[in-house]
């Protein structure tokens, strides 16, 4: 009974505005919900994303929670996906067949319509966690996380995609997935202790970045144990 009533206070609660939204930098003003509280050009090559090994094929922000939606039930997933910087607006997607971002995505792809995501860097450690945790299939991240910390997560409604991210992170990276595009991805330093092959993986155009005044850019480095684990 104890856990029942606790999951009904982990239900996410949504909020007009979050610390995550302090800095506002927007890149396609057409899609915009809300006007920009500043005009500078923050862009990825301004984040202190690392390139971990030498035969890396770039930077890669290995830490992040991707926010994606079915778009025909409204289910929401929260999944930890590796992105490789390609440039100052776009990114590899590294979703492998099997993950239920992969399958929103072919979802849009059938439908023929751009797929958006958001991508949270930072704030609760636990959302990384429920992000990670092999959750039965169906049951909402979010709403995990709320029940580990006995505390409901408030979520805001991102500024130019249609999606909502925990209010407290401390970066969140908004854009789209195009239906078909996809580029090389990798190599990349594993944990295996190999570096993995190059493959083609969806690539994420980036339409804004958000932030707290205080952000800190949180981290692993991958590669043989003990790295990351």
């Amino acid at each position: 009974m104890k856990q029942g009533i606790d999951l009904l206070h982990a239900r996410p609660s949504k909020v007009k505005n979050g610390p995550c939204q302090e800095v506002v930098h927007l890149f396609d003003p057409s899609t915009l919900n809300s006007q920009p509280s500043t005009a500078s050009g923050l862009t990825l090559s301004d984040l202190p994303i690392l390139k971990c090994w030498p035969k890396d094929g770039g930077r890669f922000v290995t830490l992040p929670n991707v926010h994606t939606r079915d778009p025909e039930t409204g289910a929401r997933n929260v999944g930890v996906y590796r992105m490789q910087v390609y440039d100052d607006r776009t990114t590899g997607m590294h979703w492998q067949v099997h993950k239920v971002g992969a399958r929103h995505g072919k979802t849009y792809y059938e439908r023929g319509e751009k797929m958006p995501v958001a991508v949270t860097i930072g704030g609760d450690p636990v959302y990384t966690f429920a992000a990670t945790a092999p959750l039965p299939d169906g049951l909402d991240e979010i709403l995990f996380a709320g029940f580990l910390r006995r505390k409901a997560v408030e979520m805001v409604r991102c500024k130019t995609v249609d999606l909502e991210v925990p209010a407290d992170v401390d970066f969140v990276l908004e854009g789209f997935v195009q239906p078909g595009e996809t580029r090389g991805e990798g190599p990349f330093g594993d944990h295996t202790g190999f570096y993995t092959a190059v493959e083609d993986y969806p690539v994420f155009h980036l339409t804004g970045i958000t932030h707290r005044n205080d952000a800190i850019y949180p981290t692993t480095i991958v590669g043989i144990p003990p790295m990351e684990e």
